[in-house]
């Protein structure tokens, strides 16, 4: 028989760690943003060039 538990936690964060979560949130929407911006520059101006995808070496 499969028993399963559930933990329910709580995070009480201070003002420090809320600061920096709220900074990370911003930071993270930030970046995605840009790059959905860069890539929908990207697939506008490939639409017409046999569909290629942009591939960024790493």
């Amino acid at each position: 028989m499969l028993i399963r538990k559930v933990f329910k936690f709580e995070i009480r964060s201070n003002g420090e760690q809320q600061g920096k979560m709220a900074q990370f949130c911003s930071c993270s929407c930030f970046v995605f943003n840009k790059a959905l911006d860069w890539r929908k520059i990207v697939y506008s101006s490939n639409y017409n060039k046999d569909q290629q995808i942009l591939v960024i070496e790493q």
